[in-house]
């Protein structure tokens, strides 16, 4: 017990003198002390699918209010994100015996750009790809439903990305 208490009392020295921290607790934020909020603007759609745009602005602001240390605002933040969908392709994925159409992969493609709110001045910018294969059926109706919950798992896969993103390499 006493050689064990002495082996961590080493370890913990041995750690914390080699500059190696614990990141991740409340108060680490990559961004300077006077960058306090940010602003999301509403997601620009540039793809052939309508209506992706207001699932996606939904789900970057929540992820946004959960998990940030950046206040969300609604506008006049210290900072502002940008997204922008720049495309939403689906190919064929693999086909039945008769020669239809039984999958499809689609993949969405957004850039986003963070900016100062009063400089405009871009401070970081990455563009990111998400793709998910849905089933196409004999009803059209159910083959676009299908398509719809394969684009919500994509955001759901991009959002956290861009949030993480954001933070790492700033």
């Amino acid at each position: 017990m006493k050689r064990s208490w002495s082996l961590l009392l080493v370890i913990t020295v041995v750690g914390l003198g080699c500059g190696y921290r614990f990141a991740g607790d409340p108060g680490d934020s990559p961004f300077p002390p006077e960058i306090k909020t940010i602003a999301l603007a509403s997601v620009v759609n540039n793809s052939t699918v309508r209506g992706i745009e207001t699932e996606f602005t939904n789900s970057l602001r929540s992820e946004f209010a959960l998990g940030t240390r950046l206040k969300p605002v609604i506008s006049g933040g210290d900072l502002l994100l940008k997204t922008e969908i720049l495309s939403f392709d689906d190919t064929p994925s693999a086909y039945r015996a008769d020669g239809k159409e039984s999958a499809r992969i689609g993949t969405l493609r957004v850039a986003c750009t963070l900016e100062k709110s009063d400089t405009k001045k871009v401070l970081w910018k990455r563009d990111l790809a998400a793709s998910h294969t849905y089933d196409v059926t004999d009803s059209i109706v159910e083959t676009l439903s299908n398509r719809s919950r394969a684009i919500s798992r994509m955001i759901k896969d991009l959002v956290p990305r861009i949030h993480r993103s954001l933070y790492d390499s700033f």
